[in-house]
C-alpha cells in the first residue's frame, strides 16, 4: 500500500467516525445510553481534530471573505 491509498484510507476512516460518531449521539437521544454518548463523542472529536491536518476542511474558510467581495460598489 502506497502513501496516497493510505491518505485516501485515513480520509474515509475521518469521515466514518463523523457519521457514526452523529448515530451514537442519535442512539443516546433514544435509549438514554451513556455508553453511546462517550462513543459519539470520542468518535466526533476524532473528526473534529483530525479534519485539518487530513481533509484540508476548515470552517473558517468557508466564511472567509475576499475583499473584493467587501467592496459594494
Amino acid at each position: 500500500m502506497d502513501k496516497n491509498e493510505k491518505v485516501e484510507l485515513m480520509k474515509m476512516t475521518i469521515w466514518f467516525n463523523l457519521f457514526i460518531g452523529i448515530y451514537n449521539i442519535y442512539v443516546f437521544n433514544e435509549m438514554n445510553s451513556l455508553f453511546h454518548l462517550v462513543l459519539g463523542s470520542i468518535n466526533i472529536g476524532a473528526w473534529v481534530f483530525l479534519r485539518e491536518k487530513y481533509l484540508n476542511f476548515s470552517f473558517a474558510s468557508l466564511f472567509k471573505q475576499d475583499d473584493k467581495s467587501k467592496n459594494i460598489g
